[in-house]
């Protein structure tokens, strides 16, 4: 059975906050899942704002906790993503480096600890945010042709392998 620990996060002392459940990750013990994070919440703010219990590999959010099975083969392109990015509410899966800083942010978890999101970070909000959103939309044209490019000939050369080995198969006599 699973048991969660709240943490308390809001944008400063005096806006409202949302409390959020978070719990150890059953299948890996150095992860932490979060469970309805607000979007103003990033996964930079939580790589900072909990690295202080200890070393962070990496801090991932999607839309829900089952948005990426476990056999999922990640996708390496960084133009092409597997879902799309959220500003609802979503989970965030944060992976620590070792049992002991997982086990560290529990205890004080357990103690009721704040965030104020404002005192780590300094989100983009109105016309601002519309503009960095828009811009990211446009990749940049020489990576993303370099992308396709080294996709297209790692295409290309397992097609012609998969040609070779039925032209093999097609040679040999069948008895």
């Amino acid at each position: 059975m699973v048991s969660y620990e709240w943490i308390k996060l809001s944008w400063n002392k005096n806006y409202a906050s949302h409390y959020i459940p978070c719990c150890p990750h059953l299948d890996n013990p150095n992860m932490l899942l979060l469970l309805g994070v607000p979007g103003y919440a990033t996964d930079d703010f939580f790589l900072t704002a909990l690295s202080k219990y200890g070393e962070i590999v990496e801090a991932k959010s999607q839309p829900k906790p089952s948005a990426i099975p476990k056999f999922h083969i990640p996708n390496s392109s960084k133009f092409f993503r597997d879902f799309s990015k959220s500003s609802a509410f979503r989970c965030v899966f944060v992976q620590f480096l070792s049992p002991d800083g997982l086990s560290h942010f529990l205890a004080a978890a357990k103690m009721g600890i704040s965030y104020h999101i404002a005192e780590y970070s300094k989100p983009l909000t109105g016309y601002r945010k519309w503009v960095s959103e828009h811009q990211s939309m446009y990749p940049d044209e020489n990576e993303l042709r370099k992308e396709c490019e080294e996709y297209m000939a790692e295409f290309d050369e397992r097609e012609r392998m998969k040609l070779q080995r039925e032209k093999e198969m097609a040679e040999t006599p069948d008895e």
